[in-house]
């Protein structure tokens, strides 16, 4: 199989960056949990990554989306479609980014929180 053309990687790229994050933040609030010092506010910030992860990114992307499957049909049958299709994938792409990019960031700050809040309590 071809690799995946380079707009439809960048979106990927940020959707593994998106799972990975997610379970590190996990990771952080189960420490939390397992110690006694979850509350309401980690479960809001464990949700909201949650939410950035599984709703948010894909609502941001639904167009990349559905661009991708269209381009992978036309790659087969069609290629000079394909090739439209591309264009317009990678102008999508370039439009979503920045939303994508302030979604990771977030999670980041989510992370950092709750890496806080752990490491607060450890000393």
């Amino acid at each position: 199989m071809a690799a995946r053309p380079e707009p439809l990687a960048r979106i990927d790229r940020y959707f593994a960056a998106a799972r990975i994050a997610h379970e590190a933040i996990w990771d952080l609030h189960h420490e939390l949990v397992t110690t006694g010092r979850a509350d309401e506010r980690t479960r809001q910030l464990l949700n909201e990554a949650a939410r950035i992860t599984a709703v948010d990114m894909s609502d941001v992307a639904t167009e990349v989306r559905r661009l991708d499957a269209l381009w992978s049909e036309q790659e087969l049958l069609d290629p000079a479609a394909a090739a439209d299709t591309l264009r317009a994938l990678g102008a999508e792409v370039d439009r979503v980014e920045p939303q994508l990019a302030w979604l990771r960031a977030r999670q980041n700050e989510l992370a950092m929180h709750l890496r806080r809040l752990v490491t607060e309590t450890d000393g």
